[in-house]
C-alpha cells in the first residue's frame, strides 16, 4: 500500500478546504464543482471531504462512542490516527497556528508520543510517532 485516504462528511467543503490547507498545511489535490467534494493531502495521508445536499449528517467517531456509554466519554475516539516522523515538530507547527489541540503532546501507554486536534467539523485527528 502506498497511501491511505479517508472520506468525511463536512458541513461546508470550502471552509473545510480552507482549514486543511491553510491551518494544517495540506495540499489541494482536487476540488469539484460547487464545490461539494475535495481531496487534500499531506505526505502519505489524504482526506476526502464531501458536502451533502442536506446538513446535519456529520458523524465523528466520538458521537456513537458517547451514545453507547463508552467508558471515556468519547475521549480517544479518533477519526484518524496519523503516524508522523516527528510529533514534537508538528505540535509546534500547529500550536503556532492556534489550532484546537484537545490532547497535548505526551508519551502514551501504547508506546507512542502523540497529540490530538479537532477540525472544524468535530473530527479528531491524532498525530504521533513511535517512541524508540
Amino acid at each position: 500500500m502506498k497511501r491511505v485516504g479517508i472520506q468525511w462528511i463536512v458541513e461546508n467543503v470550502e471552509k473545510s478546504v480552507d482549514f486543511y490547507s491553510k491551518q494544517l498545511g495540506f495540499e489541494i489535490d482536487f476540488i469539484g464543482e460547487g464545490p461539494k467534494f475535495a481531496i487534500l493531502s499531506r505526505d502519505n495521508f489524504s482526506v476526502m471531504l464531501r458536502q451533502l445536499k442536506e446538513s446535519g449528517h456529520i458523524q465523528p467517531n466520538r458521537i456513537p462512542f458517547i451514545k453507547a456509554g463508552w467508558h471515556t466519554e468519547g475521549q480517544g475516539a479518533w477519526d484518524a490516527y496519523i503516524w508522523v516522523e516527528d510529533a514534537d515538530q508538528l505540535y509546534k507547527e500547529f500550536t503556532a497556528k492556534a489550532i484546537s489541540i484537545i490532547k497535548p503532546l505526551q508519551n502514551t501507554e501504547y508506546g507512542n508520543r502523540d497529540f490530538e486536534i479537532e477540525d472544524i467539523d468535530g473530527y479528531i485527528l491524532c498525530f504521533g510517532h513511535t517512541i524508540d
